[in-house]
């Protein structure tokens, strides 16, 4: 009797547990998946439509996604998604600050010790790491082309 219990306590336990909508996207052949939830922000390429649709994802059907509050997206002419990527943008702007405030904190230095205020040493360094800044916008996202090596799905799973 304890048995039959403890079954119809887990059968009405797993029935009352909500898995949530999960747009899935990943690499076959590999471990690499990524989910988007609701309120995900989302960057994809459609197949009819000419600009890329850039919003936050606000509702997820079996076969549908919905873009914004009104762009309704068939599952399989989605052609790519954009893959975003924390790092390089952090470094794109640390190093593009520390390049400006370099220049502006030894340029105000000199301005208030009389010396020459644009010192060649400092433009070259400050340039240098703006530029390597500005090198570093090119990383900040993925072009995940939908097709042969990239699936998309809409699962009833988490991940995180």
């Amino acid at each position: 009797m304890r048995k039959l219990i403890l079954l119809v306590v887990f059968v009405l336990g797993i029935s009352a547990t909500y898995a949530q909508k999960t747009l899935v996207l990943e690499k076959i052949g590999t471990r690499s998946r990524f989910g988007y939830h609701v309120g995900d922000e989302l960057k994809i390429r459609v197949q009819n439509i000419k600009p890329v649709l850039h919003n936050y994802l606000w509702n997820l059907t079996d076969t549908t996604l919905t873009i914004g509050p009104r762009t309704t997206i068939r599952l399989p002419d989605v052609t790519a998604v954009y893959r975003y990527y924390y790092f390089p943008r952090l470094m794109t702007r640390l190093l593009f600050y520390a390049g400006a405030g370099y220049f502006v904190v030894d340029s105000f230095n000199n301005l208030i010790n009389h010396e020459r205020v644009f010192n060649p040493q400092t433009l070259i360094i400050s340039s240098c790491l703006v530029g390597v800044s500005l090198a570093f916008i090119p990383l900040h996202q993925h072009k995940c082309n939908i097709g042969i090596r990239w699936k998309l799905k809409i699962m009833d799973i988490n991940l995180n």
